[in-house]
């Protein structure tokens, strides 16, 4: 199948014409020179850097890379990645020149993948975006383009320091309209949804008062680490596909690093960054421990690995997976409607994350919808944490 038209010309207001279009193979350096240009060789994704890396993806059919052009020169870059199985979609790595900012230039390149992603590539139901918070800008752009304020991710990435991000989703007409079922929560995070609620209209959820489980100094499970991404991915799929893993999902990424304990009976597939000591988990399995032990241990051994930052997704009717992931040290960050989609209907998910640094808040500019979600994961902090201490 020939590959979309996307090409629109762009007229900035000095006169100037860029070019919007999928980015080509013969980009590759093009791509690497403006990143290199902004960021300083800082990026966090090799995907910009790697030519490998990067031309695979420009020939994907997972990914739509869009390039703006003032002649031969890549002024502007935006990539989408996107799963047709689950209708999801991701935008990130949106940069533009210097002297081409504030012309509407990422605006156009957004518009330009939005459009095409839900509309004839049918490749979406929804689409994500991550954004930085040195600056309002990326925010800005999320909310002129109708993206809704879901939630925070404190210290996620490190480029200069560390960074927090926010989510973004955008819902076209009717997405939140073909939920599959109602969120089921612990009573604990009410506070946090009310905040979802209010930036998306959702109706209530079902709470339940449940026991969060509290560490019993038990001892520590000593991991054996394997490295070694194929074999890695054969296996993670070979479980998964037999029904013997918790927490089996994390879109568009593939686990690179294997926790397994000594005796064979707990496993953690986990995508460690190499840069910057982000890393999210994307399968567990356990004979012999309940999941928050999975996740405190697992999480208390990346720590001496040098992991600064972990999160995990759990479908949001799974209110009991949830307490236990409360009870290992992770805290709501962000909630994500409508997700993931299968015959029609999309599933919600609760984004946790843990800290495992020293948090850093240092340049942090935020709007307000995305302060208040600050302020909660720092309320349910202190009352699932600094409480049991006092009590």
């Amino acid at each position: 199948m020939a590959a979309l038209d996307l090409r629109r010309e762009l007229t900035l207001a000095d006169g100037r014409r860029l070019l919007i279009s999928r980015a080509k193979p013969d980009d590759v350096l093009r791509i690497r020179w403006l990143y290199n240009r902004i960021y300083g060789g800082s990026y966090p994704f090799s995907l910009v850097y790697n030519p490998q890396e990067c031309s695979k993806a420009i020939e994907s059919d997972r990914y739509l890379w869009l390039l703006a052009s003032d002649g031969d020169q890549a002024v502007g870059s935006m990539i989408f990645t996107f799963s047709r199985g689950i209708q999801l979609a991701k935008v990130f790595g949106g940069v533009v020149a210097d002297e081409y900012r504030r012309q509407d230039v990422a605006e156009s390149m957004m518009a330009v993948g939005m459009e095409a992603l839900i509309g004839p590539m049918s490749a979406a139901r929804t689409i994500y975006a991550t954004t930085r918070t040195v600056s309002l800008g990326p925010q800005r752009l999320a909310e002129k383009t109708g993206f809704k304020k879901l939630g925070i991710f404190p210290n996620v990435h490190r480029v200069q320091r560390s960074e927090t991000h926010t989510l973004a989703v955008y819902f076209p007409e009717g997405a939140l309209a073909s939920r599959e079922k109602a969120p089921r929560l612990p009573l604990v995070l009410k506070p946090f949804f009310q905040l979802v609620r209010r930036e998306t209209g959702l109706p209530e959820a079902e709470y339940l008062d449940l026991p969060i489980p509290t560490d019993g100094g038990e001892t520590q499970a000593d991991f054996e680490v394997v490295q070694a991404p194929q074999f890695i991915w054969r296996r993670y799929q070979k479980i998964k596909q037999a029904g013997r893993l918790w927490l089996d999902f994390f879109p568009f990424t593939q686990p690179n690093l294997l926790l397994v304990s000594r005796d064979g009976r707990t496993e953690l597939y986990l995508y460690r960054s190499p840069k910057d000591g982000h890393c999210v988990l994307t399968g567990a399995r356990s004979e012999s421990l309940e999941l928050f032990r999975v996740l405190d241990q697992g999480a208390a051994f990346l720590e001496e690995m040098g992991v600064r930052y972990l999160e995990i997704l759990i479908d949001a009717s799974e209110a009991e997976m949830i307490a236990q992931a409360l009870g290992a040290r992770f805290l709501p960050s962000a909630y994500y409607p409508a997700m993931r989609w299968e015959k029609g209907l999309g599933r919600d998910y609760v984004i946790l994350s843990r800290s495992l640094a020293i948090l850093d808040f240092r340049g942090l500019t935020l709007q307000p919808a995305f302060a208040d979600y600050l302020r909660e994961y720092f309320r349910l902090w202190r009352e699932l944490h600094i409480g049991r201490v006092v009590a």
